[in-house]
């Protein structure tokens, strides 16, 4: 492969909510989009999911912007190499968000020039037709949450994750896994209770829950070792595994655990692609997560969804849920429920370019001296 050009864009794409979290909220989504375009006259392009604030990892927009602008890119431009894969050679201790949005960008033209779909291209593996939707609630008010609840299962909607946080309490969750039988819940705590809250935790294991994601602020996985009782609830990671050897923790703990499998927090398709096959070769439960961000980077976690072995719905909604316009066509969407799955050359979909200039606020292009 030769890069000819490489162009940054500064993406800001308005919110129809406010997405709070234990660890903060959003209402603004600041995103990279990355479009690398060959000597044949194609494109591809990826995303850099990184937030402005380093409340989900220590990654952020500003420091990936400086290093694709400094060191990737104008590498990139002076190298050939055979595949995508092999610029994972060329960095030292690589910001994970950064590498995977030009990695996915390098993909997405690789297998254009092959005509061939990227997900199922990598995994050689036939992607199932349609996925089922699961559906993220941020933390709100109790009437807001059965409000949307309602609203989502309206939609076909079997599958919930609900945000949690100690100042919540298991009151509600508990009425509403009473209320709403015909739904699956999980819990995502983004790590906001310590080890001493166990007792609360354990509360929860009664409950029939899907998963519960990320309970601990803790600096090591090991630390979870102490935690001996039995206990049915498989325990989900997100932002705790970041790479191979922390997952690899996950055999050692004394539970069931599952991996949450986003391509940004893991640097990329190439660490994706060795996530799962080690989920499925150690008995591990995977799912599809997202990042809120834009149809560049959610439609490959939609492709992931389609692979066997997922362990339940991904955290997948329309693209509508989140913003007025998303930047590809057609968008995401779960007609019923359920989204028929792209398999179109490279990610599936095309990039509505239009939409793509209207949102960005700041431009960087570099060119091959060659």
């Amino acid at each position: 492969m030769k890069i000819e050009k490489i162009t940054m864009f500064h993406v800001q794409l308005p919110m129809k909510f406010n997405f709070k979290t234990a660890k903060g909220s959003l209402n603004l989504r600041d995103t990279i989009i990355i479009k690398v375009e060959s000597p044949k006259g194609l494109s591809g392009f990826g995303e850099v999911v990184a937030f402005t604030t380093p409340f989900y990892t220590l990654e952020t927009f500003a420091n990936c912007w400086k290093i694709l602008e400094e060191t990737y890119l104008p590498e990139i431009l002076q190298k050939e190499f055979s595949h995508p894969f092999e610029i994972h050679e060329f960095f030292r201790s690589p910001l994970p968000m950064a590498l995977a949005g030009l990695e996915n960008a390098l993909l997405d033209l690789y297998f254009k020039e092959k005509n061939e779909n990227l997900i199922a291209g990598l995994f050689k593996e036939k992607l199932a037709d349609k996925i089922p939707r699961g559906a993220v609630i941020g933390q709100m008010s109790d009437e807001q949450t059965i409000k949307q609840i309602d609203q989502l299962i309206n939609s076909g909607v079997k599958r919930i994750k609900l945000k949690i946080s100690p100042q919540i309490g298991t009151d509600l969750i508990k009425k509403l896994v009473k209320r709403y039988p015909q739904i699956t819940f999980a819990l995502d705590a983004n790590r906001s209770f310590q080890l001493t809250d166990w007792p609360v935790i354990k509360e929860l294991d009664k409950l029939g829950l899907a998963c519960i994601e990320e309970p601990f602020d803790i600096k090591d996985l090991s630390e979870l070792k102490l935690l001996t009782e039995n206990f049915l609830t498989p325990i989900c990671f997100d932002e705790s595994v970041q790479d191979l050897e922390s997952l690899k923790m996950l055999t050692k703990l004394p539970f069931k655990t599952m991996l949450n499998v986003k391509i940004g927090r893991l640097g990329g398709l190439y660490q994706s692609q060795k996530a799962i096959e080690f989920c499925r070769q150690h008995q591990i439960g995977f799912w599809i997560g997202s990042m809120v961000e834009s149809g560049i980077s959610k439609i490959l976690h939609v492709q992931l969804a389609a692979l066997s072995g997922n362990a339940m719905a991904g955290d997948l909604s329309d693209s509508k849920h989140y913003f007025d316009q998303d930047l590809i066509k057609p968008e995401i969407s779960f007609p019923e429920g359920f989204m028929t799955v792209p398999t179109g050359a490279g990610i599936g979909v095309t990039i509505n370019e239009e939409i793509l200039n209207r949102y960005t606020v700041n431009k960087l292009s570099l060119t091959s001296l060659k």
